[in-house]
């Protein structure tokens, strides 16, 4: 029944890769260029194709004989990057859970300018399966970029959500590494949970972990949940850590030894703070929040409010500004931030978090230029992708009614959107 449902699933995602334009050169005419990764803003025109930005224009060819898209008084972005989800759907209290899986995500996702995410966790195979029917041009929908698995300590984080990989000694570190090489894993996702109630890698394994993954040339991102694992994350030598420590506050000495070891944060501060915004603001009201989610789970969060005690209000305001205090200590080192949500958990919607997350770093402190590339050039940089809006670059962009250099709200008012040189239906 399970392989039927899949078939069935797959089948209309590949019927709707019609509704894109068929492959040719596109022109976008008149509209602000912003490219986060120089801040530069111009009016041109820009050509492209499929395999990527062609030009920048002055002036309109007149022996131009492709598909032309009049962009008068709007803006053109890269294309958003979410660096750090999980492609299971969407959740929300009192609700059923809205599932999606890697296909169905990727196409949701589109709606909100995410033209590429990076799955740190699901089932193994089915990632695989979907992202190899997208690089075949099987399945539409935004980039697949995965992990694949995650790895743990036995009975470490992940393993209560399914079937992952674990690791309890060198040799099973450096195993599953080359395996995961061999099925060219984008990233390793490796877990520490040093003093937590879940059994946790050893800063030991961590880097045998991280070393192996360098020779394979692959970065790593490492799962934290306390300041000990961010000592231990440095000390391995890792890429990169994602969510923020519950036990305290990164003090500034920590978040510069962060910068100098030339570690990148993907902070989730969405996913942390974002369930108590859903209760009690108007966030949910928002048109692309609508659009990526199902009424229910709108519901779900409204009713939940009414349950809140004032005690457990007050928890989570402590919460929300312990974690801000952590980013703005980060900013305030020049620590790299990537945009990722942690979507599928509780206070985060698919591809509408990406927007919260840059939002709650204007919040915290970064520019708004700082913001748009932590979602869009930073993150094609980590990835090892062509960044920008230079000529070479991928044809993954947003159009905006608004400039989110003015305001970077302005990135939810979105006009278009292009993934890949086609014009999305």
């Amino acid at each position: 029944m399970k392989n039927q449902l899949l078939t069935l699933t797959l089948c209309l995602l590949i019927s709707g890769f019609s509704t894109l334009t068929a492959a040719q050169q596109l022109l976008l005419t008149n509209g602000t260029l912003l490219d986060p990764s120089d801040k530069s803003s111009a009016k041109q025109h820009l050509l492209l194709d499929q395999s990527g930005i062609i030009a920048r224009l002055d002036s309109i060819p007149t022996d131009f004989t492709g598909q032309q898209l009049d962009i008068s008084g709007k803006f053109v972005i890269p294309g958003l990057i979410d660096m750090h989800t999980h492609a299971f759907g969407n959740r929300a209290p009192h609700s059923q859970s809205e599932t999606m899986g890697p296909a169905a995500a990727a196409q949701v996702v589109l709606y909100a300018g995410v033209t590429g995410f990076v799955d740190l966790f699901g089932n193994e195979e089915q990632l695989f399966e979907h992202r190899r029917l997208q690089h075949n041009g099987l399945i539409a929908g935004a980039d697949i970029y995965t992990s694949l698995s995650c790895l743990t300590a036995p009975g470490g984080h992940c393993s209560q959500f399914g079937k992952t990989r674990t690791i309890a000694n060198e040799d099973e570190a450096k195993q599953h590494i080359r395996e995961l090489a061999a099925k060219q894993a984008d990233v390793i996702k490796l877990v520490s949970t040093l003093g937590g109630r879940l059994p946790s890698l050893s800063p030991e394994l961590l880097k045998t972990a991280a070393d192996e993954a360098k020779k394979q040339g692959i970065k790593t991102i490492v799962h934290i949940h306390t300041l000990a694992d961010i000592d231990s994350a440095i000390a391995a030598g890792v890429d990169a850590i994602t969510h923020l420590p519950d036990d305290a506050v990164i003090t500034a000495d920590l978040a510069q030894r962060l910068a100098t070891y030339k570690v990148v944060v993907i902070p989730t501060l969405a996913c942390d703070t974002d369930e108590y915004e859903f209760m009690f603001s108007n966030v949910l009201q928002a048109t692309l929040a609508q659009k990526v989610a199902a009424p229910r789970i709108i519901a779900g969060y409204q009713k939940a409010a009414s349950e809140m005690t004032p005690q457990q209000k007050q928890q989570a305001k402590q919460r929300m500004d312990k974690y801000y205090q952590s980013i703005k200590n980060l900013i305030a080192a020049d620590v790299v931030l990537l945009t990722g949500t942690d979507a599928g958990n509780y206070g985060t919607l698919q591809g509408f978090t990406v927007h919260r997350e840059m939002e709650k770093f204007v919040a915290a402190g970064l520019s708004n230029w700082q913001a748009l590339a932590s979602a869009t050039s930073a993150a094609r940089q980590f990835l090892a992708k062509p960044a920008g809006l230079q000529p070479g670059a991928q044809s993954s962009l947003v159009i905006l009614n608004g400039s989110p250099v003015d305001n970077i709200s302005n990135s939810q008012q979105i006009f278009a959107v292009i993934h890949q040189g086609k014009l999305v239906n």
